[in-house]
């Protein structure tokens, strides 16, 4: 997809020519930016307003059609919070939720038929296919969104386990990521961070239903985040983030 092909190649394009920082600490009056790509699973931008250090909101927009014959996507407004931090001497652990709404889609798509004629594919409870053309018109649906995160981090230890939902009339997915991230070096708070994390992921859902175990490297400073990988399966995987 010509979308997802943009995203992935300024990803990487960052990740190789950037001064790498990374994990933006989120500021009271400032906005933050992201871009998620995993080859064969989905691609994601978003861009959120923090009036306070503790909450954001924003747009987004997620394309969940990799694999398939038809575009998936979601689109949404979402209100994120900072429900709990604790700060310890030389670690840190926070509880990060969200919700939203926002509206999926199914792009206009050629439909199968079995051998007596009957149609045999997408069941979302859209229009029929077009007896002639076998075509299957797009179709809209209201839908909402919800998500948490745990996280903690020490200088030289990271671990993070993190949820999202979507539902609406025409699908549900949901993603769970669990990571584990090492340092090899001690850091502070302005200077550059090296992490080597192996993320664990399940997809469910109407889409799809899957695993993938990835190997990233993560860079960071205050204000910005950029990492990049693969799965075990070779899979591309690239995340960039920053706050300004």
């Amino acid at each position: 997809m010509t979308t997802t092909r943009l995203i992935v190649g300024t990803l990487l394009c960052l990740v190789f020519a950037l001064e790498s920082q990374a994990r933006p600490i989120v500021f009271a009056d400032s906005t933050n930016v992201m871009l998620d790509y995993r080859e064969g699973a989905m691609a994601e931008a978003q861009i959120s307003y923090a009036p306070e250090h503790w909450m954001s909101v924003g747009l987004g927009y997620t394309d969940l059609s990799t694999d398939y014959s038809a575009s998936h996507s979601f689109t949404y407004a979402r209100m994120s919070v900072l429900v709990k931090r604790w700060n310890m001497e030389g670690a840190q652990a926070n509880i990060f939720g969200w919700g939203g709404i926002g509206n999926t889609y199914i792009g206009r798509y050629v439909a199968e038929f079995t051998p007596d004629g009957d149609f045999n594919g997408h069941d979302h409870g859209g229009p029929p296919p077009d007896p002639e053309s076998g075509v299957v018109a797009a179709i809209n649906a209201s839908a909402y969104n919800a998500g948490a995160q745990f996280d903690y981090e020490t200088l030289r230890f990271y671990s993070s386990f993190k949820t999202d939902y979507v539902d609406s009339s025409l699908f549900w997915h949901r993603a769970d990521t669990l990571q584990i991230g090492f340092a090899p070096y001690r850091h502070d708070t302005d200077s550059l961070a090296t992490w080597f994390i192996i993320s664990g992921r399940n997809y469910a859902g109407d889409l799809h239903e899957s695993q993938e175990l990835a190997f990233l490297v993560r860079l960071f400073k205050k204000r910005s985040w950029v990492e990049a990988g693969a799965t075990t399966d070779g899979k591309i995987q690239a995340l960039l983030m920053f706050n300004f």
